[in-house]
């Protein structure tokens, strides 16, 4: 019996073309949300960025540093927590706790707005416009609009924390506070590796080959996994006691791992053995904000650089090692 209650809605997302820009002075950081953020993402190449904000949602042209579209979900513009971007650029998601929208980033358009049951927590879009959704009552959605198609995935006996596809979209990986991380086929939801952890599973991603694995816990343990091959490649070095992660993003043909967290640090690793390579602290937002940052989103930028998007709303750049 389906117990999942989808249902698609009509069009109606509002979608408002923007011309303003940001030109900050000297090194190059943009404001993009001063009153700070919900959720964030950048795009594989670093060119985009999506944002959630008490203002609704934005996607910005990071090389112009140019607003191009704003929208809002539903009938409130704070309510989105959890923003993904493909990979190949041309799909946006943006996720409520209890809906999902699907953006076409060719013409800002939404392609479908969907309410989802389970009290919605994290969300991934692959390259055709695929949605991955993790939820609080242990269900994971796979939904292909183009396809009409859906899958609820029952692998995890707890909370969903975090979820990821590849960007075929023919695999998913999710983590939860059952401790176990999922490989799993979105074409029949058959698990084909499992990984288990000592705590609950807090970050997934996969990189954009398709070839790498990360997966993290909550008592900071931070793995590096052969999909193919199905073997451990690395674990991340970590000296602190304990370090979660809350970004990821594979840069350097896949050589490197970079990271974010919730206490302002961004991190750059060797992912062949684990070695940190470099760490960043992000700046703080002005008084009266709260004085931390967290690290919400990460990316390569124009070959030599790193740059960061945090809750304090600023993006930020650093030349690579």
């Amino acid at each position: 019996m389906n117990l999942l209650r989808l249902f698609k809605f009509s069009t109606f997302a509002l979608l408002i073309s923007l011309i303003s820009a940001c030109s900050p002075a000297g090194k190059p950081i943009m404001n993009l949300s001063p009153a700070g953020n919900y959720a964030a993402a950048l795009s594989q190449d670093g060119s985009l960025a999506l944002v959630s904000s008490s203002q609704g949602i934005t996607l910005w042209d990071v090389a112009q540093q140019q607003a191009k579209y704003q929208w809002w979900q539903g009938d409130r513009r704070d309510n989105v927590i959890a923003v993904a971007l493909s990979n190949n650029n041309q799909f946006a998601a943006t996720l409520s706790s209890d809906s999902v929208v699907l953006w076409q980033l060719s013409d800002g358009k939404s392609v479908g707005w969907w309410s989802i049951d389970g009290q919605a927590q994290c969300v991934a879009v692959a390259n055709s416009g695929q949605l991955l959704v993790g939820t609080a009552n242990t269900s994971v959605f796979y939904l292909s609009p183009r396809r009409d198609r859906l899958i609820k995935f029952m692998g995890h006996s707890e909370k969903v924390n975090s979820v990821a596809l590849t960007a075929d979209g023919s695999l998913a990986l999710t983590g939860g506070n059952d401790a176990k991380a999922l490989l799993w086929r979105t074409t029949d939801a058959k698990v084909v590796q499992q990984w288990n952890t000592e705590s609950r599973v807090l970050a997934t991603a996969i990189s954009p080959s398709a070839k790498l694995a990360f997966v993290s816990d909550s008592t900071g343990n931070a793995f590096i996994w052969d999909i193919p091959g199905q073997q451990r490649i690395s674990r991340l070095k970590i000296t602190t006691r304990q370090m979660n992660f809350t970004a990821m993003s594979f840069i350097q043909d896949e050589q490197q791992l970079l990271t974010g967290t919730p206490n302002r640090e961004s991190q750059l690793w060797q992912v062949k053995n684990g070695e940190k390579l470099a760490s960043w602290r992000v700046a703080t937002p002005p008084k009266p904000q709260p004085p931390g940052a967290v690290v919400y989103a990460v990316s390569q930028w124009d070959g030599n650089g790193i740059q960061t998007i945090s809750s304090s709303g600023l993006l930020e750049r650093w030349q690579h090692p």
